[in-house]
């Protein structure tokens, strides 16, 4: 019984200094293995637009409203929205959108800085692995690359939105992640989400 005991011990701290070991360097395979999750995820993409955009001599239209009104006008064509057009005497002038019967189980709603604004999802985003990985100079389980993806598979709804921003098709960009080893596990965090794919 006691060597049965003596054992379990022996066996338990064998666990526990596996467990305590250093891990081997990151490599540049290692942070590939990583975010290979990611590489097979369809992460949706959205777009939304202003349920009521307007603009007069106390607020004048910028290029932000005028893609507004154009977005509006596209979706009441594709016949997801009804728009109406006020103009007040002081100069201001008002569209409202109004979901439809054929837009309601397709177009969402989602508050936004300008108010209460139509969302739907316009594309994918599809990640294509990491590049340019470099490993901390003194820490060998620190390091960190960017991580490569791109929009694709538009919806109908990717050419009516003119209010995208920067949502090219099959543009190459890239979100900086590090990596690190921390509670006997790797880790990494996105530290800037999008930037352009350096050369």
């Amino acid at each position: 019984m006691r060597r049965w005991s003596s054992q379990g011990v022996v066996l338990m701290l064998l666990m526990f200094v596996a467990g305590c070991a250093r891990p081997e360097p990151l490599t540049a395979a290692k942070a590939q293995e990583l975010v290979q999750q990611y590489l097979f995820t369809a992460e949706p993409i959205y777009a939304e637009v202003p349920q009521k955009v307007w603009f007069g001599p106390k607020s004048p239209e910028d290029d932000y409203d005028a893609k507004a009104v154009q977005t509006l006008r596209n979706l009441e064509r594709a016949g997801y929205l009804t728009v109406t057009e006020s103009h007040e005497a002081d100069g201001t002038t008002t569209y409202v959108g109004k979901v439809t019967a054929k837009g309601f189980p397709i177009i969402g709603t989602i508050p936004s800085a300008r108010g209460p604004a139509f969302r739907a999802k316009i594309a994918e985003k599809r990640y294509d692995g990491i590049r340019n990985f470099e490993r901390h100079p003194t820490q060998p389980t620190v390091g960190h690359a960017e991580l490569v993806w791109h929009y694709d598979n538009p919806t109908l709804f990717y050419p009516l939105f003119e209010t995208k921003m920067n949502k090219p098709l099959k543009t190459p960009f890239a979100s900086y992640v590090s990596f690190y080893y921390k509670d006997h596990e790797w880790h990494f965090d996105v530290v800037v989400r999008k930037t352009a794919v350096r050369g």
